[in-house]
């Protein structure tokens, strides 16, 4: 059972590596959506696609050397790594929840800076759709003088571009 729960240890310790690099590239991202180098987050998308698959490897992995302590275990199925660890020895619960915790920190840093991110990204696109707004339609409000000499408003509309796209 030891060396089930050494790999275990192992892969939570390397999925926790994994997304301390997404937090890297997740930190680079931001900075490069505020300085709006549309060239380069095309760049980081990629990379970041490459590293989500490698993360999806090693949960599964994860997943696969549970399923195996739950056989050594003789235990039906848990619900949490915190349910897993209390069948195991004290030295070995330690060090399951040790790094089961520095995932789950890392988890959620990464969900901080990714929800930062998507927040920079809908502010950008918002401020692109402002300003082809204001350069696709420019209404000015005047008035002329109708058949029965009274007062009518109308509004021209001035655009830079023939269509909007």
């Amino acid at each position: 059972m030891s060396k089930s729960v050494e790999q275990l240890i192992l892969v939570l310790t390397k999925e926790c590596e994994a997304f301390r690099d997404y937090l890297a590239l997740a930190k680079k991202k931001k900075d490069i959506i505020i300085s709006g180098h549309v060239k380069e987050l095309d760049n980081i998308t990629k990379i970041e696609q490459d590293m989500i698959i490698t993360m999806g490897k090693i949960g599964q992995l994860r997943t696969n050397i549970i399923g195996n302590l739950l056989k050594e275990l003789n235990i039906e199925s848990v619900e949490t790594l915190s349910e897993l660890a209390g069948y195991l020895e004290e030295s070995w619960k330690s060090k399951v929840m040790s790094a089961k915790e520095n995932l789950e920190q890392a988890v959620r840093e990464v969900k901080e800076l990714n929800e930062l991110n998507g927040s920079l990204i809908k502010q950008s696109l918002d401020y692109i759709d402002f300003n082809m707004n204001l350069m696709l339609k420019f209404e000015t409000k005047g008035s002329t003088y109708g058949s029965k000499a009274d007062e009518k408003e109308i509004k021209q509309r001035s655009t830079v571009f023939d269509v909007k796209i």
